[in-house]
């Protein structure tokens, strides 16, 4: 029986099939990463970050900015768009600190957009009407060290500004919607709106009026202490600005069943306190709590303890050393307060 003969490709065809396979290439360009020199590798990998930093910035601006819509610019830049504004945020001055925050790029883009985005809020609020703008403006507490760091970062204009008490003041704000951001109003807004500063002021505590009256639980949450008496604490989530009201001393009367003047101790924007002025035992306790809590604060308010009466709020003049009693209470251990 005859064996199958092997059939083999003609030799030219098969040198034909060599060639080709040694030197089919997509493009003359092709597989130019192995062949890049240093300084090319170099010039990709920092093309590959910038692209990457800019992508992280512009989710990082539409999350905590979703009332403007940010989208990728020209070369290293962000485009920034609302109510008919548009302006490119140029992020060349991230580079060097992003450089060496390798994987906590988000802190330095956040600071970055904190401070340049107040600008771009400014050009909003110039084109805006008042009608448009006013129902956003809300009146916000700020102490005297951080009203004098609200200066307006493209004019240094300080806000228009509303004296509470001693180390204490009120300025209306543009609340953004959505967002944590304020933009405090100055006089130059004002004119750009063809108003008086104080017409500013007035719609803020309007708003916040209208605020107030819409809500359907007490601002304060009540702590009894046995033998002691009670305090109040305002509620997680409730506007400070709202101790400028003479309907808050109302509510809490209400709540307490009382008629007394009430004692506030602001330490901080997350821990306000109220007492009932006639009650001194619990004040001379607090007060120590209080000191402490202003003491430990990395973003204190004011020290002081402020007076709301009928008559507004003015600062609380009291000695807690000539009113404690010399000896505590022996039957009793002193309660713990919770804050």
């Amino acid at each position: 029986m005859r064996k199958p003969t092997p059939t083999f490709a003609p030799l030219p065809m098969l040198l034909m099939t060599l060639l080709i396979g040694c030197t089919s290439q997509t493009g003359p360009d092709s597989n130019t990463g192995v062949f890049q020199t240093p300084e090319q590798a170099t010039a990709a990998r920092k093309a590959k970050l910038l692209i990457d930093w800019q992508e992280m910035a512009a989710r990082i601006a539409n999350a905590e900015r979703p009332d403007i819509k940010t989208i990728k610019g020209e070369g290293f830049s962000l485009h920034l768009s609302a109510d008919g504004v548009e302006q490119t945020l140029d992020l060349t001055p991230l580079t060097e600190k992003l450089s060496s925050a390798a994987g906590k790029e988000r802190e330095p883009i956040r600071a970055y957009l904190n401070l340049k985005v107040p600008e771009f809020d400014r050009a909003r609020l110039a084109k805006m009407p008042f009608e448009q703008a006013r129902l956003m403006i809300h009146p916000q507490l700020y102490n005297a060290r951080q009203t004098t760091a609200l200066a307006a970062p493209d004019t240094g204009k300080a806000p228009i500004t509303n004296a509470v008490v001693i180390d204490l003041n009120w300025i209306p704000a543009i609340r953004w919607p959505g967002s944590e951001a304020r933009t405090p109003v100055d006089a130059d807004m004002a004119a750009e709106w063809k108003i008086p500063a104080e017409q500013v002021s007035a719609a803020a505590m309007e708003n916040l009026k209208q605020e107030f009256a819409a809500r359907t639980q007490n601002p304060i949450e009540t702590t009894d202490l046995p033998g002691l008496g009670r305090y109040g604490s305002l509620r997680s989530g409730v506007d400070p600005a709202i101790l400028l009201l003479p309907d808050f001393v109302a509510a809490v009367r209400k709540e307490w069943k009382t008629d007394d003047d009430l004692v506030v101790f602001l330490p901080s924007r997350n821990s306000i306190n109220v007492i009932e002025r006639k009650n001194e035992r619990l004040l001379n306790r607090m007060i120590p709590e209080w000191t402490s809590i202003y003491a430990k604060s990395t973003d204190p308010m004011i020290s002081s303890m402020i007076l709301a009466s009928d008559k507004g709020l003015s600062l609380l003049s009291y000695s807690a050393s000539s009113n404690k009693p010399a000896t505590a209470p022996a039957t009793k251990p002193a309660p713990y307060i919770v804050h």
